[in-house]
């Protein structure tokens, strides 16, 4: 997990920036409609809020002005501000780092299964390019296959496929010997 910036897929994948905001706009589309994935991201994202009220409570004096020096205003005044910088640089910090970890937990899986969806093999747990002739062949970055690297709605795109046309599409098992099913 990168805690600098968020890495959805492999490097050498460079969609064009137009494909690249339809991706991130199905993905956030499916996000919403996850509502345990909104809890989650909403909890991990909440958690550095909640300790800064904690310690604020715990520490109530780390941040007022104290009557130590009552003749020398300035010098309590330079006091609190290098504490509230440096409280606030830290609450920052540990934002940025719980945001990351909600991103890899809820969002990312998203982008990778639309990336999937449009017909672009890559593994779903580590973001990296499969072979395209071979999709379901172990990924070569993490080791896992693709079909273990599925999450619950990626059973979704099969049936997705299936048209009043073409029922046979929706179940892969189900099709004729001589037909040919898509592979995603």
């Amino acid at each position: 997990m990168n805690l600098i910036r968020p890495v959805f897929h492999d490097p050498a994948y460079r969609p064009p920036l137009r494909e690249l905001i339809a991706i991130h706009w199905t993905a956030n589309l499916r996000m919403l409609r996850r509502p345990r994935d909104i809890a989650i991201f909403t909890a991990i994202s909440m958690v550095p809020v909640l300790t800064l009220f904690a310690a604020v409570e715990v520490f109530p004096e780390f941040l007022r002005t104290g009557s130590a020096n009552p003749g020398n205003i300035m010098l309590e005044l330079q006091s609190l501000l290098l504490r509230v910088i440096a409280v606030g640089v830290g609450f920052l910090a540990v934002q940025h780092v719980a945001f990351m970890i909600a991103i890899e937990l809820t969002y990312t899986p998203h982008v990778r299964a639309a990336i999937r969806d449009r017909g672009v093999p890559v593994c779903l747990r580590c973001g990296h390019l499969l072979p395209p002739n071979d999709p379901e062949a172990p990924c070569p970055e993490c080791g896992t296959t693709g079909s273990s690297a599925t999450i619950r709605d990626s059973g979704r795109a099969a049936a997705k496929d299936a048209t009043p046309a073409n029922p046979d599409m929706a179940n892969p098992d189900m099709a004729k010997p001589d037909m040919e099913v898509p592979r995603r």
